[in-house]
């Protein structure tokens, strides 16, 4: 959690000296060293104490074209400088947010027991976008124990269900109301 907090500080940090190209960019090249991560032995050698930080951070510089990207290249050099190179991968996903906020695009994710047809997913998409103002990309994910169905937009905080259970137990709740 806390690492949340402090790669949030940065990600801020960088998108206050930068236009939206260059933050995309500076995700782009965080995202090829986070996935650089998934390799032991890069990871070994980037968290290790015997190598100095000035090796590290030509290693690197050396696995991605960072020169493109001054500020970039900047803050990697202080995560590097201060033992911080643990927060890329946590510096990259608060970029993706700002980029997200920028440009008025979210993640969202629809719960349902079986899959829906491309069609139903861009119709969903498209009106809950308008509805919205925002622009959404909606992926799936199969619940095969979910009776209903649920949409999250976890950026904006939205969370939209129709649940089979909870409508039974609502019209239960007005029935013995009415009585």
């Amino acid at each position: 959690m806390q690492e949340h907090v402090v790669a949030k500080k940065y990600a801020r940090a960088l998108a206050s000296v930068c236009d939206t190209n260059n933050i995309t960019q500076a995700h782009d090249i965080y995202a090829k060293i986070n996935r650089m991560f998934a390799v032991p032995k890069f990871e070994s050698i980037v968290s290790s104490p015997i190598i100095n930080n000035a090796s590290k951070l030509e290693f690197l510089k050396s696995v991605v074209d960072i020169a493109t990207n001054t500020h970039a290249q900047k803050l990697l050099e202080i995560l590097v400088r201060n033992d911080r190179i643990c927060l890329l991968p946590f510096v990259e996903l608060e970029l993706k947010k700002i980029i997200d906020k920028r440009l008025n695009a979210y993640q969202a994710v629809l719960h349902v027991k079986q899959e829906l047809s491309e069609a139903s997913l861009l119709n969903i998409q498209e009106k809950l976008g308008r509805k919205l103002g925002t622009t959404l990309k909606i992926t799936q994910h199969i619940d095969p124990t979910l009776d209903g169905i649920k949409l999250e937009v976890a950026e904006l905080g939205i969370e939209v269900a129709f649940l089979k259970h909870r409508f039974t137990q609502e019209l239960q709740d007005f029935i013995l109301k009415a009585i």
